[in-house]
């Protein structure tokens, strides 16, 4: 069976994220560590596999929360630009870049254009009959 981090590991992460991940040595004085190794303590903790995969684990379950607390300011949004783009009262330009926002968003975005200059090396190829 696999250890997990012990409540003063995971402590510390909770801390460490409620931080933003900004400072991990008072991550480590919040979650309990003395103030005077705190530093090296909070190093350690964040090399140690098991603290590591609690993390992982805590960051996708924030990262998961966001998205479904998102989604609907996604598809109001998505709403919004709709009815910009298809109401006639609203300025051309507008309409034009709320479509090109969609075809961008729904991966129709046009190849940008490169210029080149200079030389393009291309091989002789004889030919023999």
């Amino acid at each position: 069976m696999k250890e997990k981090a012990t409540e003063q590991q995971m402590l510390f992460v909770e801390e460490y994220l409620k931080l933003k991940k900004s400072n991990q040595k008072q991550a480590a004085i919040n979650a309990g560590y003395s103030p005077k190794s705190a530093e090296s303590q909070a190093c350690q903790l964040l090399k140690n596999p098991k603290v590591d995969a609690y993390l992982k684990k805590r960051e996708k379950i924030l990262a998961d929360e966001l998205r479904s607390i998102f989604v609907f300011d996604a598809i109001e949004a998505r709403n919004i630009m709709a009815s910009i783009m298809v109401n006639p009262n609203t300025p051309a330009k507008d309409r034009i870049t709320c479509a090109k926002d969609f075809l961008d968003r729904a991966g129709f975005k046009p190849m940008d254009k490169v210029e080149h200059s200079g030389e393009i090396a291309m091989p002789i190829i004889k030919i023999e009959k």
